[in-house]
């Protein structure tokens, strides 16, 4: 796997701050800082989620439950992580 490199930086054209992702063959994006924290809250969600997937499937691996059963309920964990992020946040109160 090549390195990764995250570097921030300040534009000379306009004074605002980017990250840039980068690996040795040279710069994938420029980032915003918003689109930064954004893409950094997908890395950090996504690595929680998938570990809980992987633990889910190793304790039906494990198991005498039939395999069916674990990947039914991870479909329902999905199902259910889904519906929270669809959730809409309306002056501090959520609504579904």
């Amino acid at each position: 796997m090549p390195n990764f490199l995250v570097n921030g930086i300040v534009a000379r054209r306009d004074g605002l701050p980017y990250v840039q992702l980068s690996t040795e063959q040279g710069m994938i994006c420029q980032l915003t800082i918003a689109e930064a924290r954004n893409v950094a809250l997908d890395i950090l969600q996504m690595a929680a989620r998938t570990e809980a997937d992987a633990m889910i499937h190793k304790f039906f691996a494990a198991s005498e439950f039939p395999p069916e059963a674990g990947t039914a309920l991870m479909g329902n964990f999905r199902d259910f992580r889904a519906a929270l992020d669809d959730e809409q946040i309306i002056r501090g109160r959520s609504e579904s």
